[in-house]
């Protein structure tokens, strides 16, 4: 049995990026302003999201195929 999910790498990569893009909210627009600041919280997790799939989708390509096959020596394709 499973104790793991199968998409722990797009949770990994759009969870370390939408905190990223929380931190530059913050550092950006500052604690000083209320509803600029829950606004661009919430357009950060968004684009945390967004770019984290797109992230993942680089980082984790699935392979091209099964497992190179050895050709024979006398055998041509």
């Amino acid at each position: 049995m499973k104790m793991y999910p199968d998409d722990w790498k797009v949770r990994l990569t759009t969870g370390l990026l939408s905190a990223i893009c929380i931190g530059a909210a913050l550092i950006v627009v500052g604690f000083d302003r209320f509803w600029p600041l829950m606004l661009s919280l919430v357009l950060a997790m968004i684009v945390g999201n967004v770019v984290g799939r797109l992230v993942c989708r680089l980082l984790f390509r699935p392979s091209s195929g099964g497992p190179p096959q050895k050709e024979k020596l006398g055998e041509m394709k």
